[in-house]
């Protein structure tokens, strides 16, 4: 059902219709993705007895603090949801971004072509420049398609996150 209030419907050059999302679904795809981001990082630090290796780090999130009476978070056992503000951050900024990409696609990014790849990969790096600016000057601030291999694969790996996350099928 289309509601003028939640969706836009426009035509393309093709003439197929896009559906753009609400602000609302929008927002709802970034936390999904954004979790995945957080789920898969968590997964890296998992230990043979199921936990997760500890990473504790400080936050400035003072509501966070308020409830939790410390400055500390274990954002290795701490799902995406319940982390401070602070450290939902990074992934909510990285999944608007893939989010964005996702919707300029229709929801399918071919990754296998490369004149899409390298389109998509540059946002995604651009946009992972502009908010990391310890890495200006350094071996990561070039050009999406002069990053070595591993860290393109980096890039292009949260556009398939995405697509697994928004599978219909």
């Amino acid at each position: 059902m289309n509601n003028e209030k939640e969706t836009k419907t426009f035509k393309t050059p093709e003439q197929t219709e896009i559906n753009e999302p609400s602000l609302e679904a929008r927002d709802a795809a970034v936390t999904a993705l954004a979790s995945e981001f957080h789920e898969n990082w968590r997964k890296t630090r998992l230990d043979a007895d199921g936990s997760y290796e500890p990473r504790v780090k400080p936050t400035e999130d003072q509501a966070w603090i308020e409830t939790h009476g410390t400055d500390q978070v274990d954002i290795a056992n701490t799902a995406y949801e319940d982390l401070p503000l602070d450290w939902q951050a990074e992934n909510a900024a990285a999944a608007a971004v893939v989010v964005d990409v996702m919707n300029e696609h229709n929801g399918v990014v071919d990754i296998d072509n490369p004149t899409i790849r390298s389109s998509v990969g540059e946002k995604i790096h651009t946009a992972w420049l502009s908010r990391n600016g310890w890495a200006k000057g350094g071996e990561l601030d070039v050009p999406f398609d002069e990053l070595p291999q591993d860290e393109q694969d980096k890039d292009i790996d949260q556009v398939s996150v995405a697509q697994r996350v928004f599978s219909t099928e």
